[in-house]
């Protein structure tokens, strides 16, 4: 299943609240191989985690409290920019961010004992998911973290959180259910540096693991580290009037389903959108697990054949249903542009023809995102 699929099915019918990448791409599966995801609840979400020794554990803010904002993270003009980098606490592994946006940046996170589906894997494996019970047959967890540039994000939008402290930082923390009954959904937000927001959400079909303690965790761990910005296998030689860089994958696709697939391989992606989304006041990332969600926007994905269900082929660019495909290097590469009929195919062929590629198994090759999107801030 590609980008593609997804985007196809949702403007078909957009996908009932709780839809997860799993499920999405269960309902209309046409390919030889699928993502596996395990996302369970709008906007599929955020997680990454780490432990430290002396845990402030919450209280409640009193009234007019303002606790402290954390280390001074650098925040740079380039939106299109990492500003922390993977550790491990305990069980926990948060792994670089990969996914970046005029608003925030996603890294995945694994937690030790328990499985996250984010590799391709062929579809007979996958458990039915409308037999009840199937995913209990493993435990697993989807969890990401994601940090907001200050005035992002707002976390009174979280409904049903308590206001918290968290090692000395304000939080807000909230425990429900998935988009099934056998899904538990945690979320911590807390302030990690003044006005800037750290979001920590897990989904995982234990009701035990992780423990409210153990996101909380997270906080003390998370620390600044300098600016480095995303880069991209790729670059852009034609972008229709209008239209702006909002969301990229680097060495992933762009926005959260390249957090439900990040290992597996693929090279790179980038979202477009007219207009651009709001940049303050966000409740979660641009789109959640369907790109109906972003309306008038466009996507660029540069994959790997193998994980593509549009099969081995040559230079030659087809369109068809709101897409346009190619193949480079040799047929390894797949550069696809999916608009959902926003843009007309000669639009897309255009888009793809200006597509220059460097060297995508060189990553030191690659280009300063802002560059390859021709991106201005």
């Amino acid at each position: 299943m590609r980008m593609h699929d997804v985007l196809e099915l949702a403007a078909a019918h957009e996908p009932p609240h709780g839809s997860t990448v799993e499920d999405i791409v269960t309902r209309g599966r046409r390919a030889q191989r699928v993502r596996r995801a395990g996302w369970t609840g709008a906007g599929a979400a955020v997680v990454a985690v780490v432990a430290a020794a002396g845990l402030t554990m919450p209280t409640v803010l009193p009234g007019g409290q303002q606790a402290a904002a954390g280390p001074s993270f650098e925040i740079p003009d380039n939106p299109f920019s990492f500003t922390f980098r993977a550790f491990d606490a305990g069980r926990w592994h948060v792994q670089d961010p990969i996914v970046a946006s005029t608003a925030y940046q996603i890294a995945s996170v694994y937690l030790d004992g328990r499985i996250t589906h984010d590799k391709a894997v062929p579809a007979t494996d996958l458990p039915d998911p409308v037999t009840p019970g199937a995913r209990k047959r493993e435990e697993t967890i989807a969890a990401h973290l994601t940090l907001y540039r200050p005035g992002a994000f707002d976390p009174a939008k979280l409904g049903g959180a308590k206001q918290l402290t968290v090692d000395g930082h304000r939080a807000w923390q909230f425990t429900g259910k998935g988009g099934t009954d056998d899904i538990t959904r945690r979320v911590l937000a807390w302030e990690y540096t003044e006005g800037g927001w750290a979001v920590l959400e897990s989904h995982s079909n234990s009701a035990a693991d992780p423990t409210d303690a153990d996101l909380r965790q997270v906080v003390a761990g998370l620390e600044p580290s300098p600016a480095t910005a995303a880069t991209l296998p790729f670059r852009m030689g034609y972008v229709p009037a209008g239209y702006q860089a909002v969301e990229l994958g680097s060495g992933a696709l762009p926005g959260l389903e390249g957090i439900a697939t990040a290992r597996d391989g693929e090279y790179g992606g980038a979202k477009f959108a007219d207009p651009a989304p709001a940049t303050s006041g966000l409740a979660r990332p641009f789109g959640s697990v369907s790109e109906a969600e972003l309306p008038g926007s466009f996507l660029v994905v540069v994959g790997r054949t193998a994980n593509s269900n549009q099969g081995p082929g040559d230079a030659t660019i087809k369109c068809t249903s709101g897409f346009c495909t190619t193949h480079r290097v040799d047929g390894k590469v797949v550069v696809q542009v999916a608009s959902e009929g926003r843009l007309i195919d000669a639009e897309m062929t255009k888009i793809i023809e200006g597509i220059e590629l460097a060297d995508v198994d060189q990553p030191a090759s690659w280009v300063d995102a802002a560059t390859a999107l021709r991106a201005e801030f």
